[in-house]
Formats: C-alpha cells, structure tokens, sequence
C-alpha cells in the first residue's frame, strides 16, 4: 500500500510517518518507482509507536530502546517486553513516592486539627 492508505490504516499523517522514519523508527521501505510501498507490518509497528506514547514513553526512549536492533518487522518483542518493565519499575517507585506525600499530608492535617 502507499504511503496515503497506510497513514490512514495507521490513523496518523503522512508528516508522521515521515518523521518515524527519518528518526529510525520504521525502516525504510520499499519503492515502486518513486512511490514508498508500505505492508500491514508497518501499520502494526506505528500502532506499537503510539500506545507506548500513551502509556508515558517519549519518542526519544522508543528510539533509544529501538537503537541496534531489526526493525524491519516492526520492534523487536525482547524492546518491548524490556520497556514495559522498565516502565512498571518507574511508575512502582512514583506509586511509592505519591504514598510517602499522602501519609505526610494526613500527618499535616492531623498536627492541624490538634
């Protein structure tokens, strides 16, 4: 498919899928004259760039974690799985550190009502 069919499968702009791949985020694809032909592994690929944007990645890290690896069917399970553990360590330590702010504000509120 091109590259007008894949964006719309992908749900995001042609400009994306540009910047995707000048970041080294999709690999480049296949050409039929000057025309890019893209196949539904791409489409898969982007769906995994935006979820891991959603669930707090930059487009920084994906890149950093993609960096030496073969994209060339979309990323890597071993990038993936490494991510999703790394970001459940984050958000365990955030957990941790909202609770330790709750318990000292209910012993502000405590001390105040005294």
């Amino acid at each position: 498919m091109y590259i007008g069919a894949f964006s719309r499968l992908a749900g995001t702009s042609i400009k994306t899928i540009r910047y995707y791949e000048s970041i080294g985020l999709l690999p480049e694809p296949a050409r039929d004259g000057r025309y890019r032909v893209y196949d539904d592994t791409y489409v898969e690929t982007v769906r995994q760039i935006r979820l891991a944007q959603s669930l707090g990645f930059t487009l920084k890290q994906i890149q950093s974690m993609c960096e030496g690896e073969n994209i060339k069917r979309g990323l890597p399970r071993k990038v993936i799985e490494a991510a999703v553990a790394k970001r459940q360590s984050e958000i365990t330590e955030q957990l941790a550190e909202l609770q330790r702010q709750n318990e000292a504000l209910e012993q502000l509120k405590t001390q105040l009502n005294c």
